[in-house]
């Protein structure tokens, strides 16, 4: 699927002209040199008074302006197999600014219109990765190089794209490209936004402008109005936090603006949509076009903030979302790269399917008990370290009665929902039973669990992998039929496998290309 950069006019609303189904004409009327009801006018006049008369009933109805009338000519927007669009996000420098075109937002919108809910998913901008037309490199560096080396900004967007919907095994529909002038922009066209700060944030680094040099930037714990100076400035700080806490804020940020759009009538107001489109056209780049744009702002008016979740993936892997690991700085030119640990993108793969398509699991709706019922010793364990990796809801582990149980099994305290069942059984195969052993629910087995997953000896055949097992130095190679390894402590780290290098982009060396600096 190839995006096509559209600039966003309001004369680009298609005509509302049908070809009449009845066999009646109307009587001619004798006007000099003119006639009125010639059939292409008949159609016209046809169109014309429907479209009023629609107008007219639903002006009566909801007192609309004549704005908002557009809103009848939404356009709807594609969607995946399970009813989710999916738009990517990018936020970069923009021109005058170093590191203009790095792509340092990196951000997965996935809305269901059915059930009003949105996953905002982050891609760290240090992620590893390979493309067989310009190399390796992080990330954030891929449209740069794109739009530079192939010629074209939509070359450089679809390249990105592209490696996006690898990584997550996600289809993107449409993309949204702002830059740090849009965001400030933006933010001061709405008064400034509220955000609750979490955490106090002191960085003497920050980045000064355009200009050679640093200042200091600063904002204290608690509820802030910020402008949108200072709105950027909480997005890019880095130096006191780390990457995944400043991807975390970019979503705080994000929602802020929705709410306070929507607050001032914004999302609901064709009229203010345009007009807001208009003073950040110099510093938009997106796929969507005016109608698909209308049909998003319906939608984002009627998103309340608990059916708003955010995700990311990062190199904690005792925290949900801890998928990613930290190579030697050395091997990589003296930069910071991130690779996946499992040497693929399966695991990112898991968490995308569970938690965007299944939310009632995201949501910890679903709660498991674990336990072990053979003589391997800790695997109830290992699996809740797995399993809570990809942010499933483990509230209790252990050992279960018997040691000699044959088959897996999940037992069912609530009704679930199928697909549940399934994306579960796709992690730990298993059969289901809804009547649960009285066992497992008398004391010491008693929990607040869904469901009691008894692991059997059929599990020993195919259990869980934990993806940091052996995993003691990280020392990449060259690549090697689209594989980059290297073994040191017995330790296996390649770039993923799906990926592939051109001669162009190989190493000559064991050690990777030196990476550009990062820029924040």
């Amino acid at each position: 699927m190839e995006f096509k950069r559209r600039k966003i006019r309001s004369d680009r609303l298609s005509s509302f002209g049908r070809k009449p189904t009845s066999n009646f004409k109307l009587p001619e009327l004798k006007i000099p040199n003119f006639k009125l009801f010639t059939p292409r006018n008949t159609i016209i006049i046809s169109a014309i008074v429907a479209f009023l008369m629609m107008f007219a009933a639903y002006r009566i109805i909801h007192g609309v302006s004549l704005k908002n009338i557009v809103f009848f000519f939404g356009k709807d927007l594609q969607e995946d197999a399970y009813g989710h669009t999916n738009i990517l996000l990018l936020g970069t420098g923009g021109e005058g600014h170093d590191g203009a075109d790095l792509t340092d937002t990196i951000i997965i919108a996935s809305i269901n219109q059915t059930t009003n809910q949105v996953t905002l998913f982050s891609v760290p901008r240090d992620l590893y990765v390979t493309d067989k037309k310009v190399g390796s490199m992080r990330i954030n560096n891929l449209y740069f190089v794109g739009k530079k080396e192939l010629g074209s900004p939509e070359i450089g967007l679809n390249m990105l794209r592209s490696h996006i919907e690898e990584i997550t095994n996600i289809p993107i529909h449409y993309y949204l490209k702002i830059d740090f002038k849009g965001f400030k922009e933006i933010v001061d066209a709405v008064g400034g936004i509220d955000v609750n700060v979490p955490e106090a944030i002191y960085d003497p680094e920050y980045p000064r402008g355009e200009d050679v040099g640093y200042e200091t930037f600063s904002i204290a714990a608690g509820l802030q109005h910020l402008n949108g100076t200072t709105a950027l400035k909480y997005a890019r700080s880095r130096h006191s936090t780390s990457d995944f806490d400043r991807s975390k804020r970019q979503q705080i940020l994000l929602y802020a603006l929705k709410e306070k759009a929507e607050k001032m009538g914004i999302l609901s107001d064709t009229g203010k949509l345009q007009d807001l489109y208009q003073t950040l056209q110099s510093y938009l780049d997106t796929s969507l076009s005016l109608r698909e744009i209308i049909t998003l702002g319906k939608i984002g008016s009627q998103i309340k903030k608990e059916n708003i979740v955010t995700l990311g993936i990062h190199d904690d892997p005792t925290k949900c979302g801890g998928l990613l690991y930290t190579p030697a700085r050395d091997l990589y030119g003296g930069a910071s790269v991130l690779v996946p640990a499992d040497k693929t993108y399966g695991d990112i793969h898991n968490i995308t399917g569970i938690n965007l398509n299944h939310p009632e699991i995201r949501s910890g709706d679903v709660k498991l008990q674990i336990l072990n019922g053979t003589k391997g010793i800790g695997l109830a364990a290992e699996s809740k370290i797995i399993l809570n990796r990809l942010c499933l809801n483990v509230v209790r582990f252990g050992n279960g009665q018997s040691k000699d149980v044959a088959t897996t099994t999940y037992y069912l305290k609530k009704e679930i929902p199928k697909s549940t069942l399934e994306a579960l059984q796709k992690l730990i195969p298993g059969t289901i039973s809804t009547i649960v052993p009285q066992k497992y629910l008398d004391l010491p087995y008693a929990s607040d669990s869904d469901i009691v997953l008894e692991l059997g000896a059929d599990y020993l055949d195919h259990k869980m992998k934990d993806s940091f097992d052996g995993i003691v130095s990280l020392t990449p190679s060259a690549p090697i039929s689209g594989e980059a390894t290297a073994k040191q402590s017995g330790a296996t780290v390649p770039v993923p496998a799906s990926t592939s290098t051109s001669k162009s982009s190989t190493p000559s060396s064991k050690t990777p290309a030196p990476l550009p600096p990062k820029k924040k």
